[in-house]
């Protein structure tokens, strides 16, 4: 018996486990954010060894839950890193509108629970996941978005069910999924601190629901998509573990799963094309700190319940995937940093890192769609056709840059530097002058978009990078490359990166034009110079 139809046997089996809000109203609503924490509340009435905190507050004052469940019980970061066991983060309703991934992690979370009252029986079982995972779950990141209940049609109007859904933005209206790196939410802020920075979880699963392209699958998924992303993770996780579930899935369920992506057209030739780079995404921003990552988007024109059903079948797959495999996940994330802190004390043997990105293909294959209608029909696609094309699932670097030992600014950039601590990045300040060669950038070019984002007008900048005999005033800030971190720090700080700190404006303005010098400079190799650590 597998692992999820066991848990379906579970259930039906144990009487008075709580019921989520879909299940109690025949898929007709959706939790809110108090219905969340009183179900959580109910699993720990029921015995479950959850312990619940809160990272932080949102902007219109609604606590922030995190629940970790394992077997023993983990009550802290400390205990789960000497468990020894993998630290999974799943993180739901960063959308607010798009409600499966809250109810499938609050289905996880009983799920474990039950596992626990068998193991207390002495029950085991090789697919139980909670004897073997530290499981972090927030199953509604987006709290304020989640209460600005409005009917379906109006929030997402191609979307099938429930009768009421939250918005899309948090309450300072902006997209979560796009505020990783300039990390400007109380939410963003709050799981850096807490999530990333605390109990720092190897593997990170952000649960969606997509509207695009109406194709014939349930659900579609996406790996971490940044090339700079260690090429281990990228193995294991896009090459290995995602492919594999989704043979499981549709052997085991008849689940049809694809790559994440939508149809279009590109040099007259159809393709199937995933979205973006940017570590400004959950996926992407786990992949730059070494952390496996899955996106999962189940498509919003399948009921409700069908909906949550293939999102947990599809955390099924991968979890089991992960448990079974622990030591291997737990050594890949160490070896990735390890890898990175080799190259800050070694930058000559580091690659080439990418700081402007292209789409890339991994060849052609068979896409099943719904065959092209005006008007556009609601409701699971029907009348469905098969045509090859081809997938374009990854990004290459199209420009590429040395990574240095370390970065060097001005103290007085305290912008920049509040950024780089909130991303746990470690920031020192020097105690003495040095000198010795260093590598700047000559702005050329400034480019700055029309169209505000995210509450910026994103900057990009062309130049060219000098070595030059040089020196660092006593009380410069100095970020070694030499961290786990490293790889961030290096997409954070690069000025050609386009969703850097200087696109964001966490520089001045004044330094961003043509013919100034970008203010952040290169060192390479090491710099032996006194500093002191913030």
């Amino acid at each position: 018996m597998t692992f999820f139809t066991a848990l379906v046997a579970l259930t039906s089996l144990q009487q008075g486990w709580p019921q989520t809000t879909p299940e109690k109203t025949n898929y007709e609503a959706t939790s809110t954010y108090q219905d969340v924490l009183d179900f959580i509340g109910a699993l720990q009435a029921n015995g479950a060894p959850i312990h619940l905190s809160f990272t932080g507050t949102s902007t219109e004052g609604r606590r922030m839950p995190l629940a970790v469940i394992a077997w023993p019980p983990v009550a802290s970061p400390g205990e789960a890193k000497r468990s020894g066991k993998p630290v999974v983060y799943i993180q739901g309703n960063i959308h607010a509108g798009e409600v499966e991934g809250k109810e499938s992690a609050q289905n996880l979370l009983r799920r474990l629970a039950q596992e626990v009252e068998q193991l207390k029986q002495g029950k085991t079982s090789k697919t139980f996941l909670v004897d073997k995972l530290v499981l972090v779950v927030n199953p509604i990141y987006n709290a304020d978005g989640n209460e600005k209940f409005c009917p379906v049609e109006r929030n997402r109007p191609e979307q099938i069910g429930p009768k009421m859904v939250g918005v899309r933005p948090n309450g300072q209206n902006f997209d979560l999924n796009r505020d990783c790196i300039k990390a400007e939410s109380p939410e963003m802020r709050a799981v850096l601190s807490t999530v990333y920075g605390k109990w720092d979880p190897d593997v990170i699963f952000d649960l969606h629901t997509t509207d695009g392209t109406r194709h014939g699958y349930d659900l579609t998924y996406s790996p971490a998509l940044n090339p700079n992303t260690d090429q281990q993770i990228l193995k294991f996780s896009r090459d290995e573990m995602l492919p594999f579930v989704r043979r499981d899935v549709a052997k085991r369920f008849g689940l049809r799963l694809f790559d994440y992506g939508d149809i279009s057209t590109r040099g007259g030739q159809q393709v199937f094309a995933t979205f973006a780079s940017e570590g400004r995404y959950v996926t992407n921003y786990g992949g730059l700190r070494n952390r496996i990552c899955v996106l999962s988007e189940a498509v919003t024109y399948i009921p409700f319940k069908d909906r949550i059903e293939a999102t947990d079948k599809f955390m099924a797959g991968c979890l089991e995937y992960i448990a079974a495999r622990g030591k291997q996940v737990v050594e890949i994330i160490r070896n990735a940093d390890a890898r990175t802190v080799s190259w800050g004390l070694n930058p000559s043997k580091a690659p080439a890192l990418g700081v402007r990105f292209e789409p890339d293909s991994r060849g052609v294959e068979e896409v099943i769609f719904e065959k092209p209608i005006r008007p556009r029909p609601k409701g699971r696609p029907v009348d469905l056709i098969k045509a090859k094309m081809p997938i374009i699932d990854r990004f290459k670097s199209s420009r590429t840059a040395r990574f240095p030992a370390a970065y060097a600014y001005p103290a007085e950039y305290s912008a920049l530097t509040n950024l780089l601590q909130a991303h746990g990045i470690a920031v020192t300040q020097t105690t003495e002058e040095w000198k010795g060669k260093l590598t700047t950038f000559e702005i050329s070019e400034r480019a700055q978009d029309q169209t505000m984002f995210q509450g910026h007008f994103l900057v990009r900048i062309e130049g060219k990078f000098s070595e030059v005999n040089g020196s660092l005033p006593k009380g410069t800030m100095l970020v070694r490359t030499s961290q786990p971190l490293g790889l961030l720090a290096f997409h954070i700080l690069e000025p050609e990166m386009t969703d850097g700190a200087g696109a964001w404006g966490f520089l001045p303005e004044w330094l961003m034009q043509a013919g100034t010098t970008y203010p952040v400079a290169r060192v390479r190799p090491p710099p032996v110079v006194r500093s002191e650590q913030l």
